[in-house]
């Protein structure tokens, strides 16, 4: 008897059924780790994420008792000068290592949207950049209020600053809504993007309002 009956006899299975079989398996199986990995770093993110939510409301609590309302700091829209101002006021009451302006050195390119197209290729030259002590990347901007409303889903009044937030630094997948996330300061209030209208956090938009779909989810990433 020959190996392949052999086999034919033992298993019910040609050989070439059995490596096909096998093979299967590996697939599911490669499936099934890179889900659960997945799940693991989302879980990640938004821990971190929570953190940071919870520090930026402490810190503009104090910003705000030192600065006032931001409607007094004469912020302009798309302006590297006003983003720095924001940074400066902001600056004692985080913990940060590095800043970068609008150079490189505090924030991974390629940023890509929720969908997978590119949103960031490089600084911009309006942007604000810095490192916290815990690896977190920020930018800060200036935006015009109808850009907070239409991109940020935050019903403001005045031109606003918004942080956004790349809560495991260099790591990827340096994604909106997946490990990037956007918050507006909404008159003397932080507030998460999307706090108004959460209408572009799904896979097949930018996701710049994900970080109120996930509080309101209970903490969860459930869009995708």
């Amino acid at each position: 008897m020959n190996y392949r009956d052999l086999c034919k006899k033992r298993s019910g299975l040609t050989l070439s059924e059995a490596l096909f079989t096998i093979a299967i398996i590996g697939v599911i199986a490669s499936l099934t780790v890179f889900g659960l990995m997945a799940k693991f770093n989302d879980s990640k993110n938004i821990a971190a994420l929570k953190k940071f939510y919870n520090s930026i409301n402490q810190v503009t609590m104090y910003v705000i008792l030192d600065r006032s309302s931001p409607k007094y700091w004469d912020l302009d829209q798309y302006s590297q000068d006003s983003s720095a101002l924001a940074f400066s006021y902001f600056k004692p009451y985080f913990r940060v290592i590095r800043e970068c302006s609008n150079s490189t050195g505090c924030w991974q390119y390629p940023t890509k949207f929720l969908s997978g197209k590119v949103y960031l290729q490089r600084a911009q030259m309006y942007q604000y950049m810095f490192t916290l002590i815990d690896g977190m990347n920020v930018l800060i901007n200036v935006y015009p209020k109808e850009i907070v409303k239409s991109e940020f889903g935050v019903d403001v009044q005045n031109d606003s600053v918004v942080f956004i937030i790349d809560v495991n630094g260099n790591s990827h997948p340096n994604q909106l809504g997946r490990d990037i996330f956007a918050f507006v300061l909404n008159g003397k209030d932080i507030v998460a993007a999307g706090n108004d209208n959460t209408y572009n956090c799904n896979k097949a938009a930018s996701g710049l309002t994900c970080a109120a779909r996930v509080i309101n989810d209970g903490w969860k990433i459930t869009y995708y």
